[in-house]
């Protein structure tokens, strides 16, 4: 048996990661933080697939949760095979008008969680023998700028380095690290973060392949890094964004 747990797994593109990861035989610890409904969900759908989860919940930027979280999992295993941080959150604002606690709330969700969780989760990975790492970043952490960004942007490039010194400081554990890189991805929450249609077609005209990304086109990134076919793939990041950052 094989096990992962997927943070922010309860909507969106965590949801997809989870589903995806569920058919390829792993047993999906699936996280959330307020909507336990959404959760049971995702949960109900892994297991009319036939395979095995369990639900557990906190905020990832809290370390009393994640101690509490990681002892729920221990209950059931003393190792991991995969961990996908996936959690995050965002508010499109731009610098003069960011609320500080807003601001430090993107990052400590985002860097901090990530880290926080990470290094709680290293003596299950290490357990595994062949653990791996996969962090989900943004197109926003590398290349191009926009406007709104002035908290997320730094908590995801901070994401993609975290990922190469995983890399680099876990290798001799045989633990691989690698930071996927998503475009703007329309989900439930992006939805309602931007719920203009034209703004939505305006971002499909920014891609090469004229559409917007879609959580699956992450999840199957995730799985193939996941699988033994990418054993050779450790501390880079990948951007899933259509061939934007082309143009």
């Amino acid at each position: 048996m094989k096990y992962v747990l997927v943070t922010g797994s309860s909507k969106g593109i965590g949801k997809a990661i989870a589903l995806e990861l569920a058919r390829d035989d792993y047993y999906v610890f699936v996280h959330y933080h307020k909507d336990y409904k959404a959760a049971e969900q995702t949960a109900n759908e892994i297991r009319k697939l036939g395979k095995k989860c369990s639900v557990v919940q906190g905020d990832i930027s809290s370390q009393f949760d994640m101690e509490e979280l990681f002892r729920q999992v221990g209950r059931i295993t003393d190792s991991l095979d995969l961990l996908v941080n996936n959690a995050g959150t965002d508010y499109d604002c731009k610098l003069e008008e960011y609320e500080l606690a807003k601001m430090k709330r993107v990052l400590d969700v985002n860097l901090w969680g990530t880290m926080l969780v990470t290094k709680l989760a290293n003596p299950f990975l290490k357990k595994s023998g062949a653990g791996l790492i996969i962090n989900i970043a943004s197109r926003m952490g590398v290349g191009k700028m926009i406007e709104g960004v002035g908290a997320y942007a730094p908590s995801k490039a901070g994401i993609i380095r975290f990922t190469k010194c995983c890399a680099l400081e876990l290798a001799q554990a045989k633990i691989r690290a690698n930071a996927v890189c998503p475009r703007l991805t329309e989900t439930e929450i992006t939805r309602l973060m931007f719920p203009d249609d034209s703004f939505w077609k305006q971002s499909a005209q920014q891609s090469l392949l004229g559409r917007v990304g879609k959580p699956e086109d992450v999840a199957h990134l995730v799985a193939f890094l996941a699988s033994d076919k990418a054993g050779y793939i450790n501390g880079e990041e990948i951007l899933v964004d259509g061939g934007s950052v082309l143009q």
